[in-house]
């Protein structure tokens, strides 16, 4: 695989691969967007091309992950790439901004004064949570989300399957920009778990207080699935608002129209407003580490507020 083979993100891509081609790589740089868009791709291609050309002494090092980046890390990694290396020194720091304020204000020191030879690719889904000054020392590339018809054509190439098939179109629709999600989906249970989650939305309006509560009490108590499921909170009341108004957009729950149709007469369009903007806001408060059965229990039964029952 090489870069002529990322799909959908043309600027950054022709920005590396002009700088590979004439020779004018920076020392430093920091891809920032979504999960799923290709960034630690690019960052692993990247830093293999720059291999094959420092030589076969170049080394190739990856920090960081799913795991925080502390100021050990970070000082072990200052130490080693302030040693001249015999061939080409690359680091990737994947979500970077996972680093310690204090691992952070390390690592900035470095990209002051980069040792020849030595090159910094970051990842991050939040540039917001860096140091200013750590993304103003690295040429910042943007990825962006992938169009809906390029993930459609990239799941049809990559499965056999037409762009135009059932599957392929809500996939592409679901992923939300997302190749990465858009795989998911198509390989694993996410789509099997989406219908369950959405038949639990559908249940809330005609159930009681006391049945509402009940669900929100066997929650899973994982921060990076409600993450996700809330995201389908959203989905389906956004829907709900384009069916109940008649919008001609692309729905997200394709297939589900006779059932967003009768669900969507349970609530008033002020109402579908205001559960969206607590999604948001729940989404947010477990995001800093408030807890998931409590804010969920809580949003569901404004989910049942709403409902005009």
């Amino acid at each position: 695989m090489t870069l002529d083979h990322i799909v959908g993100q043309v600027v950054p891509v022709s920005i590396l691969q002009s700088a590979l081609r004439t020779n004018r790589m920076g020392h430093a740089y920091l891809f920032s967007g979504t999960d799923g868009l290709g960034k630690e791709t690019v960052a692993r291609l990247v830093a293999r091309e720059l291999v094959e050309r420092g030589g076969p002494l170049s080394e190739i090092h990856v920090l960081g992950g799913e795991e925080n980046i502390g100021i050990d890390t970070i000082r072990d990694l200052r130490n080693r790439a302030t040693l001249k290396p015999a061939g080409y020194s690359i680091w990737i720091i994947l979500n970077a901004e996972r680093m310690s304020p204090e691992a952070s204000n390390t690592l900035l020191k470095t990209l002051e004064e980069p040792p020849e030879g030595t090159f910094f690719l970051l990842t991050t889904t939040q540039p917001h949570a860096l140091l200013s000054t750590i993304i103003s020392r690295c040429q910042h590339l943007p990825f962006r989300r992938v169009g809906q018809k390029e993930i459609a054509q990239w799941l049809a190439n990559r499965t056999g399957v037409e762009a135009d098939d059932a599957k392929v179109q809500s996939i592409s629709m679901l992923a939300n920009g997302s190749l990465g999600k858009a795989w998911s989906y198509w390989e694993g249970s996410l789509l099997e778990e989406r219908r369950a989650l959405v038949s639990k939305l559908m249940a809330v309006p005609r159930s009681s207080y006391p049945e509402v509560l009940g669900m929100s009490h066997s929650w899973p108590e994982d921060r990076k699935t409600i993450a996700r499921e809330l995201q389908v909170f959203l989905e389906w009341h956004r829907d709900l608002f384009v069916v109940k108004n008649g919008i001609e957009v692309p729905l997200y729950n394709h297939g589900y129209e006779c059932e967003l149709e009768e669900t969507s007469s349970f609530y008033t369009n002020k109402d579908l407003l205001m559960i969206m903007t607590q999604i948001l806001r729940t989404g947010k408060a477990i995001a800093g580490n408030g807890r998931i059965r409590f804010y969920v229990g809580y949003l569901l039964l404004l989910m049942k507020k709403g409902a005009l029952t």
